[in-house]
This record gives C-alpha cells, structure tokens and sequence, in this order.
C-alpha cells in the first residue's frame, strides 16, 4: 500500500511539474513594447576574424617550447636520481640494443662459478614448476 502511494505522489508531482514551469515564464499576453530600436545593430560576417599566420607560428611554437622544456626537466631530474650503475654509458650493439659498457674483467674462474650458479637456479628453478604443477 505505501509502494503505491510513493507512487502516486510521484506520478503528481510530474504532472504538476509543467504548470510550474508555465508559471515562471510569466503572462503570455503581454503586449509588444510601445518603443523599439532606432536601428538594429548589424553583424558583418564576411570580416575573418581569426588568427594570423604569425599568431599561429607563436602559439604552436610556445607550445612546443612547454613541451620541449618539460622534457627536459623530466629527464635532467631522472639522470640525477638514477643509481650509479644505471648511469654509465651505454653502447649500440649490432642488433641496435643498448648495452650497459662492461664493468671490470672477470677471471676464468670467477665467469665459470657465475655460469653453475646460473645453471643451478635454473635447474632449482623447473624443480619447483614440476613439484607445484597440478595434479
């Protein structure tokens, strides 16, 4: 019962809204004003009114200028919060990927231990993928 006089009450209250909005526009048989404008103002459409050539070359150019300088920022600001490793030069090999340059030469042995270590996480690493696959 109360679901169906919500709704009623809402079904009223957007019937009545039309009249209100008639009342606010006031009397319709208002009669003309008794004076009107000497001469009404004329608009001259053929005038261009746009930008000149040397307005748009300065605003595309400023724009670029923002742009370029942001860039700048942005990339100043990224050199100097880098790491100390990250940060040395770098070189195009042949596929044209950059390299980080070479750090201090390492002994036979020493490239040898890294490569077993490499091999042995890997081997750990497929262990752990063949113990954790569902069965």
């Amino acid at each position: 019962m109360q679901r169906l006089a919500a709704i009623l009450a809402a079904l009223l209250l957007c019937l009545g809204s039309p009249a209100l909005a008639v009342a606010q526009l006031g009397p319709q048989n208002v009669p003309a004003p008794l004076t009107e404008d000497a001469e009404p103002e004329t608009i001259n459409l053929d005038e261009d009114t746009g930008f000149s050539t040397t307005q748009l070359v300065l605003t595309f150019g400023g724009a670029v200028a923002v742009v370029l300088a942001i860039a700048w920022f942005i990339m100043r600001d990224a050199r100097g919060k880098a790491p100390a490793g990250a940060r040395g030069r770098t070189s195009t090999s042949a596929g044209g990927s950059a390299v980080a340059a070479p750090g201090p030469k390492k002994s036979a042995r020493e490239r040898e231990r890294e490569r077993a270590r490499k091999r042995n996480k890997a081997k750990a690493a497929r262990d752990q993928r063949k113990r954790n696959r569902p069965r």
